[in-house]
């Protein structure tokens, strides 16, 4: 009885949206091809994404704010970012986009417009002789709020679009939600969405629905520096498809200043079937590139559309304050200090527990915030977590370690290590590493016995703190 009344509740509700105006015809079939309106919104206005074959829908990011509004809370308080895109479409069209995003305690706010133009289109009067040239633009104009809620990311965007064609125009409103769930469990996330639900647009006399979508990703980090991506899609003019894609970063050696995070290099690719039917394998593949280099990056995307041609995009971003991370409240980033600095777990050796080394880690972050050296961020973190608790990531050595966190997490430098029994007590030894994984110093102190460790880390902490 109550599988029947959930059942009629549903259908009661998806009549009620299609009866709106919300969803075309036969919506979430082929049948409904080329009956919405607004076919701009339809991909995202990033290269980031484009090169992932408009997928990865998973990701954390400023780019997040084109696609699933959940990904930009990942802004720390403080940060703010900024994105220029650029596309050359097909057929002499293009499209421009720009946001600002910036976070605060109690959320991130953004900003955003993305403009699509055809220029000189041709007109013919009823006869089918030409009578002259007319201009086409679509318009959307955003605003953004995303907050963190645990390891639940949330989002929500909302929407004005306009639409010229020649001398008639259309208006409407659009809501984006988005939530992004850390899983807790080898570094995978799980993303849901909905984009542009709203109302139909009146053009002239006629009327045709938004390109509403509902999709799911999962965001798998294979490797610290390595993630994978598979997302569903339900566009609601077309019938549902599969997409992949991954991205791969390699940390620029030498370059800290920012975080890893930015001073980085990034090789994308995707596959994205939505086009298979119609364009064959020559439609469906995806790649591109991206930098960053001190807060500030540059995307580009090559998206071939087989014999109809090839389209270039661009995306060029900016980042300030912050660490150039993944986010982290006001409340738990150290605002002392210039370095960004993580202390790693440290790993149990021979006669010692995990819950004793994680103690000693413990000890150490919190010494290492009463030096005032560094910004330390905090080990708490959820991404932190998913990492360690990888095997994957147990088999890499301690250099391919300190790269991949920092490439993550964000910081300029990784302090790690192990803590062993020894002869009448423990042997700790620490290593500090900047953001390539190359080693900047190494420290070993000895504790005869659990009590004294904090004597112990009170001791590394102001040797690291005198060197740096």
């Amino acid at each position: 009885m109550n599988r029947t009344i959930h059942l009629s509740i549903l259908l009661l509700s998806f009549a009620s949206v299609s009866a709106a105006g919300f969803l075309p015809p036969h919506p979430f079939t082929d049948d409904a091809r080329g009956t919405t309106a607004a076919s701009f919104l339809k991909s995202p206005a990033s290269a980031r994404l484009a090169a992932l074959g408009f997928g990865a829908a998973a990701l954390k990011g400023p780019d997040a704010f084109f696609y699933n509004p959940a990904g930009a809370a990942s802004l720390q308080a403080g940060e703010q970012a900024g994105l220029l895109g650029y596309e050359s479409l097909l057929e002499g069209a293009g499209r421009g986009a720009g946001a600002w995003l910036k976070g605060a305690p109690g959320g991130v706010l953004g900003l955003g417009a993305v403009y699509r133009y055809d220029a000189g289109m041709e007109k013919y009067d009823i006869y089918g002789d030409a009578a002259g040239r007319f201009d086409a633009y679509d318009a959307a104009f955003s605003v953004l709020y995303g907050a963190r809620f645990g390891r639940l990311d949330a989002g929500a965007s909302v929407k004005y679009i306009r639409s010229k064609l020649d001398d008639r125009t259309a208006g409407s409103a659009a809501l984006d939600l988005g939530a992004i769930f850390g899983s807790g469990a080898g570094g995978v996330d799980f993303a849901v969405f909905i984009r542009n639900l709203g109302p139909a647009m009146k053009l002239g006399s006629e009327r045709a629905a938004l390109p509403s979508e509902l999709g799911a990703s999962l965001g798998w980090h294979y490797l610290p520096r390595f993630g994978l991506f598979l997302d569903a899609r339900g566009p609601s003019d077309h019938s549902p498809y599969f997409l992949a894609s991954g991205e791969y970063s390699i940390p620029f050696r030498g370059g800290s200043s920012g975080g890893a995070a930015s001073d980085s290099l990034f090789l994308r690719a995707g596959l994205n079937f939505k086009n298979n039917s119609d364009l064959g394998m020559l439609g469906v593949f995806s790649a591109g590139f991206g930098a960053r280099l001190r807060g500030t990056g540059f995307d580009y995307a090559f998206v071939p559309y087989g014999d109809l041609g090839s389209t270039h995009r661009f995306t060029l971003s900016r980042r300030f304050g912050g660490s150039g991370g993944p986010a982290r409240t006001a409340e738990r980033v150290q605002p002392a200090g210039n370095m960004a600095l993580l202390v790693a777990t440290f790993s149990a050796g021979e006669g010692v527990d995990e819950n004793l080394a994680r103690q000693f880690s413990d000890l150490l972050e919190a010494e290492l915030k009463k030096t005032g050296k560094f910004r330390v961020l905090p080990r708490t973190e959820p991404d932190l977590i998913h990492i360690e608790r990888s095997p994957l990531f147990a088999s890499l050595d301690e250099k391919e370690k300190a790269a991949g966190l920092s490439d993550r997490l964000g910081a300029e430098a990784v302090l790690s290590g192990s803590v062993s029994a020894a002869a009448g007590g423990f042997m700790i030894s620490a290593s500090l590493r900047d953001a390539s994984g190359g080693q900047l110093y190494a420290g070993v102190r000895e504790a005869e016995g659990r009590h004294l460790f904090r004597q112990a880390a009170r001791e590394l902490a102001a040797e690291f703190s005198r060197r740096y």
